[in-house]
């Protein structure tokens, strides 16, 4: 009895992270602000990520969105919304921000609990890289490089 209940403690533990994101709606204000940080747009994107918001993320991404990882999977706009990854949590550090004109690049260190494509990815931060557009009415995102690296 006693290990059933550590086992169900364990399991609360795991997903409450993912639970966390879940019980708010996400605020993506940011992805119509001009002045949004690059913080708050990844934010906006990865709450849309856990939730897999696949209609709203369509209308995040950038007809010329494409996705690169540390493992040579990629995938396009309609490719990465077909078989969206499975986010269930995340955390920044060390972001930096760069803008010029229409353009925002942000780049950070991301720790997060990851899957793709049936692969569990690493929980240790690695490094990643974002490229966004203001339209003029919203960022959109058009680039991403993740370079965290699958758990076998």
């Amino acid at each position: 009895m006693r290990r059933l209940a550590l086992l169900i403690a364990f399991a609360a533990l795991a997903l409450a992270p993912a639970a966390a994101h879940a019980a708010k709606p996400p605020d993506t204000s940011a992805l119509t602000d001009r002045r949004a940080s690059g913080l708050a747009l990844m934010t906006a994107y990865s709450d849309l990520l856990i939730l897999k918001d696949r209609a709203k993320l369509g209308r995040v991404l950038d007809d010329a969105f494409l996705i690169q990882r540390t493992d040579g999977s990629w995938a396009d706009k309609a490719r990465y919304l077909a078989k969206l990854p499975d986010l269930r949590d995340y955390a920044f550090d060390q972001a930096q921000v760069r803008r010029a004109g229409r353009m925002l690049t942000f780049r950070a260190t991301a720790t997060s609990v990851l899957t793709v494509n049936g692969e569990a990815y690493a929980p240790s931060p690695a490094p990643m890289l974002t490229v966004w557009r203001w339209t003029g009415e919203r960022w959109l995102l058009v680039a991403q490089g993740n370079f965290n690296v699958p758990r076998s």
